[in-house]
């Protein structure tokens, strides 16, 4: 049948006998070994069924065998097996959890739910967010929880610390590579970072579905426009951080998908967008075993995320099934009641003014129950054991040294903080990651590779040498603003990256306008756009883009030109059609030049594909009440404003391929 072949009884001594047994047995398509009992078990047809829930510590291995492997579902079965063995995880940490809380009492369930910023000893230790949890009964073995940014390198958030960590490229260009393999690598080399840090919750990734593409943050997106990239590439990410003992956090739950007035903005959003959209991203993250989701500071249908009964209860956790603690976004939390009612299970950032500082009080006058201070507690232990910061996954956050003379600071380092976490290896995993996500748009008459041998080339654009620009308000050219922001002096120009690789050309030189590329046989036009976060972009336009290729063009009719568009998010290409061969990079961080040099002389193939589309130069994708949204008139912005997600499904190309309305390049080109 179907089933187990007849049983054999005979003892096993390793797992390598019984896969031996099951290669020599004609009909066996599996072997099961079971190091509880060295039972070894033959199936005909693959299955991750055994039966009862094995006993605690028990582990096994499989093998497959047989001439006709069902490849795909081979990968159904071990994914379903890893979702199981999450699953008896977290019950295995919430049992802990439950045990230790009998111990604290109230105020020490209370320190574990909001942040400390206040003076020295209370600061929050130059980390985006502290939770001195030792301070609740540091006998128990309760580690601090030390929150950073970000998904794309450790953000330090200070000058004098510039260069200690690496700028990886965007979560957008990790999405370009559609590759969960380049995600675990890039996701190890952070989460090292980070150890060395002392940081042990990590603020991300971004999973939230691009729906606004002029959204301020669409560089930060895992998922891109679709919630099953972002679902396959959310996975690896999560366990590869959570392996180094480190907390994940994904954000924002949700609808979060656009910046302007984020703070008070309504999103007025459908069920069916929601689960399968907006959810599934989360979903797959949770699967993987991440123990923290942020939620948002916007509005869903008429009230604040992090207080929304239905978003933090209903929908998180009865029916995607999440185990872990709910961290609000940085100021996003307005009353506690409502808050911890709701399903809010950390304020950040915390201070004297906090909301969640009151909960004690609240707890004695009967406003907020205990059970519902217990199973708030109780989240953020059950993360803190899932993720194995209990059993020393972790190394031991320092937070007890001796401040610096200056009582009138509010933070101060811890001593790993000055440590230098960056390396080679992680300077060429970036390098990789630009390389796996550049999306190539244009290739006329295999002009890519370029044969650089006795040729003239030059350089076209401020951006080709230019890493810092004073309109920005935050973020470099090559590395989007806000949060997920790594300060560095560490950027490689393009210039710089083709000088150090090409020695054989006639010339190699710069020049800001078309007229320095007037003799060259080869033009290469650096175009940036930027944006951050806080703001949304006001259009799609690649500054300068059009304008350089157009005098180039109208220079010489024969000269070969190149553009690199560096990129946040959506632009519209209309400098493509004048232009010989186009790369698409987004945000690539410090190692934008030797990944450049790399890919244009051919020394790197392109590997990536979009993430998103790029809309045609007229589309008209959203009426006003649906983008930005709607406010009282005359006014265009408010902080009342209103964004109705009448689209409903009809996100991103399922937009363009619902209204028949095309795209200038769609979601997953790439040459």
């Amino acid at each position: 049948g179907h089933g187990p072949l007849p049983q054999i009884k005979e003892e096993m001594q390793d797992a390598k006998q019984c896969t031996e047994l099951c290669k020599g047995n004609s009909k066996c398509g599996q072997a099961i070994f079971s190091f509880g009992n060295k039972g070894c078990y033959l199936f005909e047809k693959a299955t991750s069924k055994l039966g009862e829930q094995p006993s605690q510590g028990t582990t096994f291995q499989g093998a497959f065998c047989g001439a006709a492997i069902d490849e795909p579902r081979l990968w159904s079965l071990r994914n379903a097996a890893e979702r199981e063995q999450v699953q008896r995880e977290w019950t295995k940490a919430e049992d802990r959890a439950k045990a230790l809380l009998t111990k604290l009492s109230l105020e020490d369930k209370v320190v574990l739910l909001h942040g400390q910023n206040e003076k020295y000893p209370n600061d929050r230790r130059a980390f985006a967010g502290l939770i001195n949890a030792s301070k609740a009964g540091g006998h128990h073995g309760i580690r601090p929880l030390g929150m950073n940014d970000g998904p794309q390198g450790f953000n330090h958030y200070q000058d004098k610390l510039a260069n200690t960590t690496t700028q990886f490229p965007c979560l957008l260009a990790l999405a370009a590579s559609f590759d969960p393999g380049a995600v675990w690598q890039y996701a190890v080399a952070v989460a090292d970072e980070f150890v060395t840090k002392g940081s042990n919750v990590l603020l991300g990734p971004d999973i939230e579905v691009t729906r606004a593409p002029l959204t301020g943050r669409s560089f930060e997106s895992l998922s891109g426009e679709d919630p099953f990239l972002g679902s396959s590439l959310v996975e690896p990410y999560v366990k590869a951080v959570q392996a180094r003992g480190i907390i994940a956090t994904v954000k924002h739950w949700l609808d979060n998908n656009q910046e302007i007035y984020r703070q008070t903005m309504t999103s007025v959003v459908g069920e069916r967008a929601q689960h399968e959209i907006y959810m599934p991203p989360f979903k797959a993250a949770f699967d993987a075993g991440a123990g923290a989701v942020m939620c948002a500071y916007n509005k869903v249908n008429g009230r604040h995320a992090c207080e929304n009964k239905h978003l933090l209860k209903t929908l998180l956790r009865e029916e995607i099934g999440f185990r872990g603690f709910v961290v609000s976004d940085w100021g996003a939390t307005h009353d506690a009641v409502r808050s911890a009612e709701a399903g809010l299970d950390i304020e950040m950032q915390g201070g004297v003014d906090d909301e969640f500082h009151k909960l004690s009080k609240l707890a004695k006058a009967g406003d907020v129950s205990e059970e519902t201070i217990d199973e708030m507690a109780g989240h953020v232990l059950a993360a803190m054991y899932a993720a194995g910061q209990f059993d020393g996954r972790f190394p031991t956050p320092r937070l007890d040294w001796t401040p610096p003379t200056d009582p009138s600071q509010m933070t101060y380092l811890p001593p790993s903080y000055n440590v230098k976490a960056s390396s080679d290896a992680h300077r060429a995993i970036a390098q990789q990651a630009v390389v796996n996500g550049a999306v190539l748009l244009k290739n006329k008459g295999g002009t890519l590779p370029l044969a650089t041998a006795g040729k003239k080339i030059t350089l076209v654009g401020k951006y080709c040498d230019q890493v810092t620009d004073k309109s920005y308000g935050q973020g470099d050219v090559f590395s989007g603003g806000g949060s997920g922001y790594v300060k560095t002096q560490m950027v490689v120009t393009p210039l710089q990256g083709l000088k150090d690789r090409i020695q054989d050309a006639a010339s190699l030189t710069m020049g800001v306008d078309a007229s320095a590329a007037k003799d060259a046989d080869v033009a290469v036009v650096c175009a940036a756009a930027h944006s951050e976060e806080g703001w949304d972009r006001k259009k799609y336009e690649l500054p300068e883009a059009a304008e350089l290729v157009r005098a180039l063009r109208k220079q010489s009719g024969t000269q070969q030109i190149i553009v690199l568009a560096v990129v946040p998010g959506a632009v519209t290409t209309e400098w493509l059609a004048e232009a010989d061969a186009a790369l698409l990079l987004f945000m690539p961080g410090e190692r934008v030049g030797p990944a450049v040099a790399e890919l244009i002389t051919g020394d790197a193939s392109p590997g990536g594909r979009l993430p998103i589309s790029l809309p045609s130069i007229d589309e008209k994708r959203f009426t006003s009440k649906q983008y930005p949204g709607e406010c009282p008139p005359p006014h265009y912005w408010c902080d009342k404003m209103v964004a109705n997600f009448s689209e409903g499904v009809l996100v991103g190309y399922r937009w363009n391929d619902a209204k028949g309305v095309p795209s200038a390049f769609p979601f997953g080109f790439g040459l």
